[in-house]
């Protein structure tokens, strides 16, 4: 498992470093106790075979002292002499009882037995001990081994060598253990024979079965001995050669203070380890706290809270980063509600933005607190930036603000969702209070605005409603309220309040924006035409294709609530190619039937500025063979004025190509003479308002002669629509109008409908 703590990690590392030291310390002592247990164990067992070799010596001395009072006995001597064995043998059993010696043998010069207590040739020939020094060694005689010493009678010359032995027993190997402090071991190597020995009877049994391969098998037991042949003369005496003396001891018991000193010491480094790791977890401690101070510090910083400050009063180099760390708190704390300040408030006015407005209507729905919002706007205000500049804007919304926050109750929240707009949110708020709040801001945002001693007139707008009943989440209430605003605007009065109902216009014209896109590549719309005729003959001349579309969930949606929609969401050049493509496609299939009929298409203003608009029209009639002279392109007089020169430019490019243009809607736009003068158009077409009531109003009458005459002077044709009643073309017949266009005639319908209705006109009209 990874250990990601900082005060484990360092722990591991502190305990880790005093263990190793320890370990490596106890490996050392222990190495070199190991060693010096052996190298004691060898120089004790060295030291117990010289004490061995110096106790067997004065034995061997005491021995030969006793030997030498026996052979400087007279009688003894004289017994020899005479070979009196009686007295011989007398004198031996005396001595040897007083001396405590368990082997005599008394020998002729020439080594012949003259008495002896064990029945064995000890000796070699004489010769060989003339003149050898005294020694002493050990023999085996019967399964016995004594230490003797031969020692020579002499009267005064020699007359026999009288050899003395002292019994080696197992009584004697434990008495030498005690003077030596090791076990001893008399052992036959070859037969496995143990004479004497200090072992127990286990050891014994294991020492006689394993004499050949003794070394091993005592090493196999943990036994550390030396092996020593003490006969180191043996051709020159007759002994046994294959005698050794194995001094032993068992290692565990030899070094069982090495064994407690290096327990001891384990013991010890464990106590160490353990103190190690106590002032490592302190150390490590005293250390951590600090950086777990900055690391909790951050923490919370990271979680947006800047309200703990971080304070370690330590001199070092954690109190100055401490020090650094709250500076940085303090600095991202500033910069954070700088932040905040900036998220939900209006840079340029300080009041509360739209993010502001709608957490605290949020909250109060939550809080199931009811209230009312009232949302205003100032009228033309893009005119005010246009005319006078920016920075005038900018300090009269200021002032706005301003006048705001004094002229409303402290219970009133004062908010600018951006540009033009500004609401007022207030809770607890009675409908009374409300309408008193609406008479008061009506006269104090009627009273002039000075500006650097210029007076500035700025008309206001508003729409208030109360919530939760007209509305239950935020974006809704600020939308209805805009709505409420924008119907004020439109009746040119102060203020209006919301009414159930008011946004269903709104839902749908989203509800249109959504469905547009899919309706045209599903190619759900449908095109209609109405017929245009001869005002003077009643001759169809042609028809004017007008686009329709029905869909399931809208229904009938007109034209004049889609194309500007289409205008402001960019579809109106999709939408343009459809209706070209499928209303030139029409009129292809009409020549090729014979019905010889002109095609008039509505263009918007988006479609004047589209470049590729001269190219695709062009291309799309040669395509289909038709000539451009048929086909005549209206737009209005408003979209005219939008961009007048490119207008201008784009018109004139088409009825060079041979298109023929008409302006629709002539006299409720804001045309001027010299305008129409430079327009490059084929037809004038007198809006339907000027029409209807031709025949019953003067002044209609007057406007529409008025303008058929100026149209004729610029030789412009001149067509009306909206014709609904005979009496009204009888009107335009005597005023001398060209071509006439409504309902009177027929309503716009389908291609096949179209059909149908142009032959059954055509009928009635040959025999009418």
């Amino acid at each position: 498992m990874k250990i990601k703590s900082f005060r484990s990690r360092l722990l591991l590392v502190f305990t880790a470093l005093a263990g190793a030291v320890l370990l490596f310390a106890l490996i050392a002592i222990w190495l070199a106790t190991s060693q010096q247990s052996e190298r004691t164990l060898e120089r004790e067992l060295e030291v117990s075979e010289r004490v061995f070799a110096e106790l067997v010596d004065v034995r061997a001395q005491q021995l030969q002292q006793a030997a030498e009072v026996l052979t400087t006995d007279f009688g003894f001597r004289e017994a020899i002499a005479s070979s009196d064995e009686n007295t011989i043998i007398s004198a031996l059993v005396n001595h040897g009882q007083r001396i405590g010696t368990d082997l005599i043998v008394v020998q002729s010069p020439q080594g012949e037995e003259i008495a002896a207590t064990h029945a064995t040739q000890l000796l070699p020939p004489l010769a060989t001990l003339t003149n050898a020094p005294v020694q002493a060694q050990f023999v085996t005689v019967n399964e016995e081994i004594f230490q003797i010493v031969t020692v020579p009678v002499r009267a005064p010359n020699l007359i026999a060598w009288a050899t003395l032995g002292f019994a080696i027993d197992d009584d004697f190997a434990v008495l030498m253990r005690q003077l030596t402090h090791a076990d001893i071991t008399f052992l036959n190597q070859l037969t496995g024979t143990i004479y004497a020995t200090s072992l127990d009877s286990e050891q014994r049994e294991m020492m006689a079965e394993n004499a050949s391969n003794l070394q091993q098998r005592l090493a196999a037991n943990d036994i550390a001995a030396h092996v020593s042949q003490y006969n180191r003369d043996s051709a020159s005496i007759n002994t046994e050669a294959n005698l050794m003396i194995i001094f032993s001891t068992d290692k565990l018991e030899a070094t069982q203070e090495f064994l407690t000193l290096q327990r001891q010491y384990i013991g010890i480094a464990l106590a160490t380890l353990i103190f190690a790791g106590l002032l490592a977890t302190f150390t490590a401690r005293k250390i951590s706290q600090p950086i777990t101070a900055l690391t909790d510090a951050a923490k919370k910083l990271g979680a947006g809270d800047y309200r703990e400050p971080v304070s370690i009063h330590r001199a070092d180099e954690f109190g100055a980063l401490s020090d650094a760390f709250e500076g940085m708190r303090q600095g991202i704390a500033e910069r954070e509600q700088q932040i905040i300040f900036q998220l939900e408030h209006d840079l340029l006015t300080g009041l509360p933005n739209r993010v502001s407005i709608r957490a605290l209507l949020k909250s109060a729905i939550e809080s199931q607190q009811s209230g009312y919002v009232v949302l205003m706007n100032v009228a033309r205000f893009g005119e005010v930036n246009d005319r006078f500049g920016q920075q005038v804007g900018d300090e009269l919304l200021r002032m706005i603000a301003e006048r705001l926050r004094a002229a409303v109750p402290k219970n009133w929240s004062v908010g600018h969702l951006g540009g033009d707009e500004f609401v007022l949110v207030g809770k607890r708020q009675s409908e009374p209070q409300v309408n008193a709040l609406i008479v008061s801001l009506k006269t104090e945002l009627s009273l002039p605005w000075w500006l650097e001693e210029t007076s500035y007139m700025l008309d206001f707008h508003a729409g208030y409603l109360a919530y939760p009943h007209a509305a239950d989440d935020a974006d809704s209430i600020l939308r209805r309220a805009q709505l409420c605003a924008r119907q004020a605007k439109r009746a040119s009065v102060f203020a209006v309040a919301y009414s159930q109902g008011m946004d269903e216009q709104y839902l749908r014209r989203l509800q249109i924006v959504q469905s547009l896109p899919s309706a045209v590549r599903e190619q759900r719309l449908q095109l209609h035409f109405q017929p245009k005729l001869s005002c003077q003959t009643g001759q169809v001349l042609g028809v004017e294709a007008l686009l329709r579309w029905r869909d399931e969930q809208l229904g009938v949606v007109r034209p004049d609530e889609f194309i500007p929609l289409a205008e402001q969401t960019g579809e109106i050049q999709r939408l343009t190619r459809w209706v070209c493509g499928a209303a030139l496609d029409q009129l292809q299939l009409w020549h090729e039937q014979g019905l010889q009929l002109s095609l008039a298409i509505n263009l918007s203003a988006l479609d004047l500025q589209w470049s590729e608009l001269v190219a695709f029209v062009t291309d799309s009639a040669k395509q289909r063979g038709l000539s451009p002279a048929w086909i005549t392109l209206e737009v209005t007089e408003s979209a005219v004025m939008v961009d007048p020169e490119q207008a201008i430019s784009r018109l004139q490019e088409l009825r060079e190509v041979g298109f023929k243009i008409a302006i629709d809607d002539y006299g409720t736009g804001y045309a001027s003479l010299a305008q129409l003068k430079r327009l490059p158009a084929d037809e004038l077409k007198l809006d339907r308002s000027f029409i209807q009531h031709i025949a019953s109003i003067p002044e209609d009458e007057t406007i529409v002669r008025s303008t058929i005459l100026l149209a004729h002077e610029l030789k412009l044709t001149t067509v009306a629509e909206g014709i609904e009643e005979d009496s009204a073309w009888q009107v335009l017949k005597q005023l001398g109008c060209d071509t006439v266009q409504g309902y009177y005639f027929s309503r716009p319908l389908a291609a096949a409908q179209f059909e149908e209705w142009l032959d059954n006109y055509q009928r009635e009209s040959r025999h009418g």
